[in-house]
């Protein structure tokens, strides 16, 4: 499926998750029941939409999110994600609270992802054990 390896927690309307959740959920993507802290380690895409919920709602901590290496994206990627042709920059969607570690996390502008760069920090290691 279009969403195939995505784990996703949602924030957004009441009204409109269930809507979001069947989508992302036919494309093949798990979909997290909550928000919680401990989930951000499994966690791929959090997508949240602070100025549609109600005062009361619970709300996601989008900046401990993003530390943790999630995309935090507005819930219009999903959308653009299937409709356009090659997809979309995530940084174009990329919620305010989550914009400072997006750019800590990007190598010289070339949007690599911070799982991505600690593999690659990771091998630097290995290496440099066997020399």
């Amino acid at each position: 499926g279009a969403f195939s390896g995505w784990k996703v927690i949602l924030n957004v309307d009441q009204t409109k998750e269930a809507g979001f959740r069947r989508l992302l959920q036919s494309g093949g993507a798990k979909v997290f029941c909550g928000h919680s802290v401990s989930l951000f380690k499994e966690t791929t895409h959090l997508f949240a939409d602070f100025s549609k919920l109600k005062p009361d709602d619970s709300r996601v901590n989008v900046a401990e999110a993003a530390a943790q290496g999630v995309n935090c994206l507005k819930p219009e990627y999903i959308a653009d994600y299937l409709i356009q042709d090659p997809p979309p920059p995530m940084e174009s969607y990329c919620l305010p609270e989550a914009q400072s570690y997006l750019q800590n996390n990007t190598e010289f502008g070339t949007g690599l992802s911070q799982k991505r760069k600690a593999a690659g920090e990771m091998s630097r290691v290995k290496r440099s054990r066997i020399h």
